[in-house]
């Protein structure tokens, strides 16, 4: 039990190594990692929270809650007594969904890398180019092929093979119809996954500073 002075908290290495053993303990009692912080045995990955990871839409009912529907998040009340209010005038018809915070194409752009990203599967370009358009998947490749060389970030083929960093070129970004083309991105497991937040964040930039994000449905399609 934490106290403080007596029993302090672990430091960052401390956390890190616990982190690495705890998986190395899991992995080798047949256990998958398939997201930064979930393990499990084969097909008893949690159903519920792969809707949040995948960006898929989702219903959420109760006291602060938030549900994702039509590309809007919309969040309940916190507090019981305007909790009761807010089912009243639902129930009424006089909630205004136009209040609603409308995602635009740089938040869904945001979110499907970090969700993605916290997945063993990682990000999948094929369907992210389609959504977003080639230029900014080419912006990501380049800026995490420095931590493919690191060991940070895999990436993967169309048949999930991982791609060796003296087989990085060009052609491998640009080519859309060779199958050693740079099909996944994800973190590695477990160096990877511990810099997630630092890893993530890099793309977090690149989507920040995307000028063709207007354009970009019209451009996927």
């Amino acid at each position: 039990r934490y106290a403080p002075g007596e029993f302090p908290l672990p430091s960052e290495t401390q956390s890190a190594d616990f982190y690495k053993m705890a998986s190395k303990m899991l992995c080798d009692a047949s256990y998958n990692h398939y997201e930064i912080s979930s393990y499990c045995k084969n097909g008893y990955e949690c159903k519920h929270n792969f809707i949040y990871w995948k960006n898929k839409p989702f219903y959420a009912f109760g006291l602060g809650s938030t549900s994702f529907i039509g590309g809007l998040r919309f969040s309940r009340p916190k507090k019981m007594n305007e909790y009761t209010k807010f089912v009243q005038n639902l129930e009424n018809g006089l909630i205004n969904s136009s209040s609603d915070d409308n995602i635009n194409s740089k938040d869904t752009a945001t979110d499907v890398v970090m969700l993605s990203l916290r997945t063993a599967r990682g990000l999948d370009l094929k369907r992210f180019q389609e959504s977003f358009g080639n230029s900014l998947v080419l912006s990501l490749l380049e800026v995490y092929k420095p931590y493919v060389e690191s060991g940070h970030v895999v990436f993967l083929d169309e048949q999930r093979r991982t791609i060796r960093i003296d087989e990085i070129n060009n052609s491998l970004f640009y080519e859309t119809n060779s199958e050693r083309r740079v099909a996944y991105m994800r973190l590695s497991d477990p160096n990877g996954f511990l810099l997630s937040n630092e890893l993530i964040s890099l793309a977090f930039g690149v989507i920040d500073s995307w000028n063709d994000y207007p354009s970009a449905l019209q451009e996927a399609t």
